[in-house]
């Protein structure tokens, strides 16, 4: 498990050694990256909830 350790070390010092301008990039970039998954599990979220409300509807306790 160490080497995931030290991907994780290595990526924190690259961004510490970094410029502002760069790290304000690389803060972005994570943001960006971020968006699609978020997007994906509250999909799956909202279509949990519609199925679960259409099934309470169907058996008639509104």
């Amino acid at each position: 498990m160490t080497p995931f350790f030290a991907q994780c070390v290595m990526c924190y010092r690259t961004a510490a050694a970094q410029q502002a301008a760069r790290s304000g990039v690389l803060n972005t970039g994570i943001l960006i990256l971020l968006i699609p998954p978020m997007c994906v599990i509250g999909g799956l979220l909202l279509l949990a909830y519609l199925r679960s409300r259409r099934r309470s509807t169907a058996a008639g306790n509104p």
